[in-house]
């Protein structure tokens, strides 16, 4: 089986470390302005740009498991920040998810949230070329992931 070199491993593990302090720091904006989850904002932001989307499609855009989304989705319906539109019956699955004003107002608090930790952990750090170099790098390894996970 083919293993890591000891550098390789040494910039992985600093990688993977500075990744999460990252991540710890940007949660540590958005999960002060609001009692959401990182996820449960996440999916209303999906609502907020959609005439209404099924759980199934709000799993698939978040690549958030069905049984995780269909639990936050709930969630976020009994908090007044979603509601259902129509649906089968026998399918919670196929029930049309929509935000409410209410959704769009907790949302417009953690966006200013998130904006602010955008601008003080990346813009007051990189230029926006060392910006747009790292979103480049991010994408290709995104889409390296899709294709090695998904087989597309």
């Amino acid at each position: 089986m083919k293993r890591l070199s000891p550098e390789q491993l040494d910039r992985w593990q600093r990688f993977q470390s500075s990744g999460w302090d990252f991540l710890h720091g940007m949660r540590s904006y958005t999960d002060s302005a609001s009692e959401l989850t990182h996820s449960e904002w996440r999916l209303l932001g999906f609502l907020e740009n959609s005439t209404g989307l099924r759980i199934s499609d709000l799993s698939t855009a978040t690549r958030i498991g069905m049984s995780t989304v269909s639990r936050q989705v709930n969630k976020l319906i009994q908090a007044g920040y979603a509601r259902v539109d129509g649906g089968s019956r026998g399918d919670a699955r196929q029930k049309w998810v929509k935000i409410t004003d209410a959704g769009r107002e907790v949302l417009d608090t953690v966006a200013a949230a998130r904006d602010r930790g955008v601008l003080d952990l990346v813009f007051e750090v990189l230029s926006d070329d060392e910006f747009l170099q790292l979103m480049e790098m991010y994408e290709r390894l995104g889409i390296r992931a899709r294709l090695l996970l998904d087989g597309d």
